[in-house]
């Protein structure tokens, strides 16, 4: 009688290697993708508490001047005028340092230096913030303030009753260092309400073509209008 010889079936080490390399592909397209959406959704959540902050001691700031903050912000120049905005602000903060206006950019300035942050488009911002005036918060925000007006009646708010800006990075000098991403932007009210960029028929809403959140849409945007809309999700 004949017996039947029992073949066993095993992989190659070339074949386990191929195999290897096809998962490792795949994992690449769908790992990558995903630690991106986990970052993005952290440094939304980062802008949010971040905007609320603002506003809370914006709010506290108004209480301390019935409500009104016309002729608040003082100074006898535009240097002058940005860091007393951001003193004032700044009452109701915590911080680690601060940084006038007109004071070198970088690590010791409180804010990227010029080229290091971008557009939504990922352009460079052109931006100069040396001549705003900085902060570094305790949370390990970077904040810039701008000044519009001390008697807080610029016209980029929906009513012409905005006194300034501030510009937030969540995350400090860690990148990505981009408008919509972790740079983000407010104006203070005369009233002491704090709006984000974007906000319908202000300055960068009615601009959506340099400021829309849309890219696929506005290929060259700088994306500041990203700032309303994330606080609307």
């Amino acid at each position: 009688m004949k017996q039947c010889k029992k073949i066993k079936n095993a992989f190659t080490l070339a074949e386990i290697l191929i195999a290897l390399g096809i998962i490792g592909v795949i994992a690449a397209f769908v790992i990558s993708p995903l630690v991106q959406d986990i970052q993005d959704t952290q440094l939304k959540i980062a802008w949010k508490k971040s905007f609320a902050d603002i506003s809370q001691a914006s709010r506290r700031l108004s209480i301390d001047y019935y409500g009104d903050f016309r002729d608040v912000f003082t100074g006898h120049s535009i240097t002058a005028g940005h860091n007393d905005f951001r003193n004032k602000i700044l009452t109701y903060l915590n911080y680690t340092q601060k940084c006038d206006g007109a004071s070198t950019l970088g690590i010791n300035g409180c804010w990227h230096t010029l080229g290091s942050h971008y557009k939504l488009s990922g352009a460079p911002d052109p931006s100069d913030f040396s001549t705003l005036s900085r902060a570094i918060l305790n949370n390990g925000n970077l904040a810039g303030f701008h000044l519009h007006s001390t008697n807080c009646d610029h016209t980029y708010s929906p009513n012409s009753d905005n006194c300034g800006r501030i510009f937030i990075d969540v995350n400090g000098f860690k990148g990505p260092n981009k408008i919509s991403k972790d740079i983000f932007g407010m104006f203070v009210l005369r009233n002491g309400t704090v709006i984000p960029f974007g906000t319908q028929d202000d300055y960068y809403y009615n601009h959506p073509a340099s400021n829309s959140c849309n890219i696929a849409l506005y290929p060259n945007t700088e994306g500041w209008n990203c700032s309303a809309d994330y606080l609307r999700q």
